[in-house]
Protein backbone atom coordinates (compact mmCIF):
# COMPACT_ATOMS: atom_id res chain seq x y z
CA UNK A 1 0.00 0.00 0.00
CA UNK A 2 1.63 3.04 -1.42
CA UNK A 3 2.14 6.80 1.10
CA UNK A 4 -0.22 8.46 -0.55
CA UNK A 5 -3.49 5.88 -0.46
CA UNK A 6 -2.47 5.46 3.56
CA UNK A 7 -2.53 9.45 3.84
CA UNK A 8 -6.17 9.63 2.06
CA UNK A 9 -7.39 6.71 4.32
CA UNK A 10 -6.34 7.98 7.11
CA UNK A 11 -8.10 10.95 6.59
CA UNK A 12 -11.59 9.06 5.36
CA UNK A 13 -10.91 6.75 8.81
CA UNK A 14 -14.33 7.62 9.59
CA UNK A 15 -15.75 5.77 6.80
CA UNK A 16 -14.02 2.67 7.79
CA UNK A 17 -15.06 1.72 11.44
CA UNK A 18 -18.05 2.34 13.34
CA UNK A 19 -18.53 5.62 15.45
CA UNK A 20 -17.56 5.38 19.31
CA UNK A 21 -21.36 4.01 20.94
CA UNK A 22 -23.29 6.96 22.23
CA UNK A 23 -26.63 5.51 20.80
CA UNK A 24 -28.56 2.53 20.61
CA UNK A 25 -27.75 1.07 17.22
CA UNK A 26 -29.55 -1.57 15.01
CA UNK A 27 -28.74 -5.06 15.80
CA UNK A 28 -25.42 -6.22 14.84
CA UNK A 29 -24.86 -8.02 11.72
CA UNK A 30 -24.65 -11.74 12.29
CA UNK A 31 -21.98 -13.22 9.88
CA UNK A 32 -22.27 -16.25 7.90
CA UNK A 33 -19.21 -18.64 7.67
CA UNK A 34 -16.15 -17.74 5.99
CA UNK A 35 -17.25 -13.89 5.56
CA UNK A 36 -14.32 -11.66 6.95
CA UNK A 37 -13.89 -7.43 7.65
CA UNK A 38 -16.97 -7.77 9.85
CA UNK A 39 -17.76 -4.83 12.18
CA UNK A 40 -18.02 -5.07 15.59
CA UNK A 41 -17.90 -1.74 17.98
CA UNK A 42 -18.47 -1.08 21.77
CA UNK A 43 -16.88 -1.06 24.99
CA UNK A 44 -13.94 -3.55 25.85
CA UNK A 45 -15.12 -5.48 29.13
CA UNK A 46 -11.66 -8.32 29.35
CA UNK A 47 -8.41 -8.56 27.55
CA UNK A 48 -6.52 -11.90 27.46
CA UNK A 49 -3.57 -12.41 25.28
CA UNK A 50 -5.61 -14.08 23.23
CA UNK A 51 -9.04 -12.48 23.40
CA UNK A 52 -10.51 -9.24 23.36
CA UNK A 53 -14.05 -8.92 24.81
CA UNK A 54 -16.48 -5.83 23.65
CA UNK A 55 -20.20 -4.92 25.23
CA UNK A 56 -22.07 -3.92 22.09
CA UNK A 57 -22.97 -0.05 22.19
CA UNK A 58 -22.74 0.28 25.54
CA UNK A 59 -26.24 -2.21 26.12
CA UNK A 60 -26.20 -3.33 29.27
CA UNK A 61 -28.83 -6.06 28.73
CA UNK A 62 -26.52 -7.59 26.00
CA UNK A 63 -24.18 -10.18 27.16
CA UNK A 64 -20.62 -9.07 26.19
CA UNK A 65 -19.09 -10.35 23.46
CA UNK A 66 -15.65 -12.80 23.15
CA UNK A 67 -13.74 -12.71 19.96
CA UNK A 68 -10.55 -14.50 19.80
CA UNK A 69 -7.62 -12.61 18.19
CA UNK A 70 -5.86 -13.19 15.01
CA UNK A 71 -2.63 -14.67 15.44
CA UNK A 72 -1.23 -11.71 14.29
CA UNK A 73 -2.78 -9.63 16.63
CA UNK A 74 -2.13 -12.42 20.08
CA UNK A 75 1.76 -12.20 18.81
CA UNK A 76 1.78 -8.78 19.56
CA UNK A 77 2.34 -7.25 16.02
CA UNK A 78 0.48 -4.65 13.64
CA UNK A 79 -2.46 -6.13 11.80
CA UNK A 80 -1.47 -4.32 8.64
CA UNK A 81 -2.21 -7.09 6.15
CA UNK A 82 -5.51 -7.62 5.68
CA UNK A 83 -7.16 -11.37 5.92
CA UNK A 84 -7.38 -13.06 2.40
CA UNK A 85 -10.69 -14.99 1.77
CA UNK A 86 -11.74 -17.44 -1.04
CA UNK A 87 -14.42 -16.02 -4.03
CA UNK A 88 -15.68 -17.19 -7.06
CA UNK A 89 -12.79 -15.07 -8.43
CA UNK A 90 -9.92 -16.95 -7.22
CA UNK A 91 -8.29 -15.10 -2.91
CA UNK A 92 -9.19 -10.98 -2.47
CA UNK A 93 -8.43 -9.40 0.46
CA UNK A 94 -9.76 -5.48 1.90
CA UNK A 95 -8.39 -2.31 2.31
CA UNK A 96 -7.29 -1.91 6.19
CA UNK A 97 -7.63 1.77 7.48
CA UNK A 98 -4.58 3.09 9.07
CA UNK A 99 -6.35 3.77 12.56
CA UNK A 100 -7.86 -0.28 12.58
CA UNK A 101 -3.81 -1.00 12.83
CA UNK A 102 -3.57 -0.65 16.55
CA UNK A 103 -1.85 -4.05 18.66
CA UNK A 104 -4.09 -5.82 21.08
CA UNK A 105 -1.14 -4.74 23.66
CA UNK A 106 -2.22 -0.79 22.92
CA UNK A 107 -5.64 -1.53 23.61
CA UNK A 108 -7.36 -1.36 28.00
CA UNK A 109 -10.33 -2.01 29.53
CA UNK A 110 -12.80 0.49 28.97
CA UNK A 111 -11.61 2.15 25.69
CA UNK A 112 -14.22 2.03 22.85
CA UNK A 113 -12.88 0.79 19.91
CA UNK A 114 -14.01 -0.70 16.58
CA UNK A 115 -13.31 -4.00 15.26
CA UNK A 116 -12.91 -5.79 12.16
CA UNK A 117 -13.66 -9.66 12.68
CA UNK A 118 -13.91 -12.82 10.42
CA UNK A 119 -15.95 -15.82 11.22
CA UNK A 120 -13.33 -19.06 10.57
CA UNK A 121 -14.77 -22.43 11.11
CA UNK A 122 -17.34 -20.99 13.29
CA UNK A 123 -15.02 -18.74 15.84
CA UNK A 124 -15.18 -15.27 15.45
CA UNK A 125 -11.74 -13.84 14.92
CA UNK A 126 -10.74 -10.27 15.77
CA UNK A 127 -8.57 -9.19 12.72
CA UNK A 128 -8.36 -5.42 13.41
CA UNK A 129 -9.05 -2.96 16.64
CA UNK A 130 -9.28 0.89 16.19
CA UNK A 131 -9.62 2.72 19.49
CA UNK A 132 -11.46 5.48 19.25
CA UNK A 133 -11.81 6.90 22.85
CA UNK A 134 -10.31 5.73 26.61
CA UNK A 135 -12.85 7.48 29.60
CA UNK A 136 -10.42 9.17 31.51
CA UNK A 137 -7.52 8.90 29.39
CA UNK A 138 -6.17 9.78 26.26
CA UNK A 139 -6.12 7.29 23.24
CA UNK A 140 -2.81 6.40 22.30
CA UNK A 141 -0.67 6.74 19.22
CA UNK A 142 -0.90 4.72 16.02
CA UNK A 143 2.40 2.51 16.19
CA UNK A 144 5.66 4.02 15.16
CA UNK A 145 5.28 2.02 11.96
CA UNK A 146 2.32 3.01 10.90
CA UNK A 147 2.91 7.13 11.59
CA UNK A 148 5.65 6.37 9.67
CA UNK A 149 4.05 5.22 6.60
CA UNK A 150 1.18 8.48 7.40
CA UNK A 151 4.05 11.08 7.74
CA UNK A 152 4.14 13.38 4.63
CA UNK A 153 7.85 13.85 3.61
CA UNK A 154 7.60 17.28 2.31
CA UNK A 155 8.18 19.88 5.35
CA UNK A 156 4.89 21.68 4.11
CA UNK A 157 2.82 19.10 4.99
CA UNK A 158 4.62 17.12 7.13
CA UNK A 159 3.73 21.02 9.39
CA UNK A 160 0.13 20.31 8.84
CA UNK A 161 0.05 17.12 9.37
CA UNK A 162 -2.19 15.84 12.63
CA UNK A 163 -1.93 12.27 13.77
CA UNK A 164 -5.41 10.16 14.22
CA UNK A 165 -4.78 9.73 18.14
CA UNK A 166 -4.34 14.00 18.42
CA UNK A 167 -7.55 14.53 16.12
CA UNK A 168 -9.76 12.09 18.11
CA UNK A 169 -8.44 13.26 21.58
CA UNK A 170 -8.60 16.75 20.08
CA UNK A 171 -12.57 16.07 19.55
CA UNK A 172 -13.11 14.30 22.86
CA UNK A 173 -11.62 17.31 24.90
CA UNK A 174 -14.28 19.51 22.79
CA UNK A 175 -17.28 17.62 23.19
CA UNK A 176 -16.52 16.18 26.87
CA UNK A 177 -14.79 19.91 28.61
CA UNK A 178 -15.50 21.94 26.38
CA UNK A 179 -11.94 22.91 25.33
CA UNK A 180 -11.01 24.18 22.03
CA UNK A 181 -8.92 22.22 19.32
CA UNK A 182 -5.78 23.16 19.54
CA UNK A 183 -3.92 26.01 17.21
CA UNK A 184 -2.33 23.54 14.99
CA UNK A 185 -5.57 22.50 13.12
CA UNK A 186 -5.81 25.92 11.52
CA UNK A 187 -8.91 26.11 9.59
CA UNK A 188 -10.01 23.19 11.05
CA UNK A 189 -9.94 24.03 14.66
CA UNK A 190 -13.58 23.63 16.50
CA UNK A 191 -14.68 25.81 19.07
CA UNK A 192 -17.64 24.88 22.05
CA UNK A 193 -21.08 26.17 20.64
CA UNK A 194 -22.36 28.34 23.22
CA UNK A 195 -26.11 27.66 24.63
CA UNK A 196 -29.15 29.10 23.51
CA UNK A 197 -29.83 32.08 23.66
CA UNK A 198 -26.51 33.27 21.73
CA UNK A 199 -25.40 36.84 21.46
CA UNK A 200 -26.22 38.20 18.16
CA UNK A 201 -23.51 40.60 16.23
CA UNK A 202 -25.29 44.12 15.53
CA UNK A 203 -26.38 45.15 11.81
CA UNK A 204 -24.68 48.13 10.74
CA UNK A 205 -27.09 50.12 8.70
CA UNK A 206 -25.78 51.47 5.30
Amino acid sequence: MTKALLLLLVGASSTGVASPPQVSRPEPYEPKEGQVNITYWGVVTELTNDSITIQFDRQKDRKPKPFRVSETLAAGKIPMEPRKYASPVGPRAYLVFPDAMYRLTDVKVGDWVGIKYARVRGVDICDHISIHKRPGGRVPPLPEEVEALLKPTAPGLLARYIPYHEMVNARWDLEDKGIPYPEKFGVNRRFPIAPMPRAVEPQISQ
